[in-house]
């Protein structure tokens, strides 16, 4: 059974055309990754499938009597809910139904008749076979998985961060067990232990998903099939993430080798009507050539990825010792974690690890000076400049071009437009306004910024959230050719190799 069938779709975004004549269909049960570089519409096609969009042509049918969630971590939700009322909320009905249940007991203890006891039997065996005498248990399964904090369950939603309201969010999609859900980027908000967790949750899911994800770990242990967004066009692959790049290549190589072939017979046919043309005897198979020539579907030549090139710019300290800390506090009211001893010297990369909530940026935000300590003694060295990307930013109506000229006002604007493109940002969205663009090009404007700052200390929160992997290939290259010290916060498996040169782990710093 069909659940989603797409033809011929064409639709573009800031006049950036993202699909034509684009198909897509997905199958009851079907596990489905979609992939593609950043900036090509991933997002946009999961909005049009949920209907938060209309396509400019062509058609998106879905099942009509199937049901469909949207992981949208931008929902609007009310504040004042507790996280167990909105979790509980997914089984409305069912609680509904224990009322009436309950209603035509309270009612029989005064007046007792057969007939309704029968009906409040059958309600509940209803009951039982819905799974609601489950869903305690249910919800403690994801809270668990997802490392919701117990005490979080009392708490209005307002009270929480963006990324434990992006953990609800999740949570609340996946008890609801729709026919068919879409996940946009569910692992931002998740730690290495979480994504495992969710990635054994999906494989099991008995329901069709479509994902969008850059972990490639995560996508080659959850889904079966790959669309790939590829030329505006897309390519349905069966297999996961490795088998996908492997089945494209082949394709891309036999697309060329095709394609070759038609070029010289084009210039054939084209070198025979010039020779031909003018004289009478050779003219009309000329124009028989010439009519080929017409009616050919050329080939267009396939435009190829091209990995970024970023850099950041070193500044030598006048120490060895970048950071020295010593019985370290940090939080806000009371220590988030144990006190820390150390020293981060020059030239060192480290790593800084721990599930959500256990202070990761609020060490970072410690050493770049945004925040005090509790207690302890922290000092940065002696001509220790700090650059520092921020994992949350919010932007107004400034395009990357305007950003980055008003942080650098001494630049010209093709020194800028020179220093973006270097960073992957395809120079037509250049001057579209940055809060339209994607997650993962916003945060590449955001690292072009901070590569013009020259300094001796990097200092990065989770940058490798939304970024493709191309994008994240690069960015660990910068970081190993960068000369200076490095502080680094990622959930990305991929990203975490043995090129650091120490892994901060705060679990190891708390009780």
């Amino acid at each position: 059974m069909s659940l989603i069938n797409i033809e011929n779709l064409g639709h573009q975004n800031g006049g950036k055309i993202l699909y034509r004549e684009a198909n897509m269909r997905v199958n009851k049960g079907e596990h489905v990754g979609l992939v593609g570089p950043n900036g090509t519409g991933k997002t946009t096609l999961l909005n049009l499938i949920a209907q938060k969009a209309t396509p400019d042509h062509g058609t998106i049918e879905l099942h009509p009597k199937a049901k469909i969630g949207y992981l949208d971590q931008h929902q609007d939700l009310d504040g004042s809910q507790t996280v167990e009322a909105y979790l509980k909320d997914t089984f409305q009905e069912l609680y509904q139904l224990e009322a009436k249940i309950n209603d035509v007991y309270e009612k029989m203890s005064v007046d007792y008749q057969e007939s309704e006891l029968t009906k409040a039997l059958s309600w509940q065996e209803e009951l039982s076979i819905l799974g609601f005498y489950e869903i305690d248990k249910k919800i403690g399964n994801l809270v668990n998985g997802l490392g919701i904090d117990i005490g979080n369950l009392e708490k209005r939603l307002d009270q929480l961060s963006g990324g434990q309201r992006g953990k609800i969010i999740l949570a609340k999609l996946l008890l609801k067990n729709d026919d068919f859900i879409l996940l946009d980027e569910p692992t931002n908000f998740l730690d290495v232990a979480q994504v495992e967790w969710l990635a054994k949750f999906l494989q099991s899911y008995e329901n069709a998903f479509l994902l969008v994800s850059h972990d490639v770990d995560f996508i080659n242990k959850t889904v079966s099939i790959i669309y790939a967004v590829e030329n505006q066009e897309l390519n349905r692959y069966v297999g996961n993430y490795d088998k996908y790049l492997e089945l494209s290549a082949l394709k891309a190589s036999q697309y060329e080798s095709a394609r070759q072939s038609q070029q010289e017979k084009i210039a054939k046919l084209k070198d025979y009507v010039a020779r031909n043309a003018a004289r009478a005897s050779t003219a009309r198979s000329a124009q028989s050539r010439q009519k080929q020539l017409d009616k050919m579907d050329v080939l267009q030549a396939h435009s190829k990825l091209v990995k970024p090139k970023m850099s950041f710019k070193y500044r030598r300290p006048g120490t060895a010792i970048i950071v020295d800390a010593k019985k370290l506090e940090i939080g806000y009211q009371i220590p988030l974690i144990n006190p820390l001893t150390f020293q981060l010297r020059e030239g060192q990369k480290w790593i800084v690890k721990g599930h959500n909530g256990i202070g990761k940026t609020t060490f970072l935000n410690t050493i770049a000076g945004l925040l005090k300590p509790l207690n302890g003694e922290l000092k940065i060295g002696n001509g220790v400049d700090i650059a520092y990307f921020h994992q949350v930013e919010s932007f107004h109506e400034e395009t990357p071009i305007s950003y980055l000229m008003h942080l650098h006002p001494e630049m010209l604007e093709g020194e800028v437009r020179a220093t973006i493109g270097k960073f992957g940002v395809k120079s037509e969205l250049m001057m579209n306004p940055l809060k339209s663009l994607s997650g993962g090009e916003q945060t590449k404007v955001k690292l072009a910024a901070l590569s013009l700052e020259p300094n001796s200390l990097l200092i990065l929160d989770e940058p490798t959230n939304h970024i493709d992997v191309l994008a994240k290939e690069a960015l660990l290259e910068a970081i190993q050719e960068f000369p200076g010290t490095v502080l680094i916060t990622t959930h990305d498996s991929n990203f975490e190799t043995q090129w650091a040169d120490k892994v901060l782990n705060f679990e190891d710093f708390i009780d």
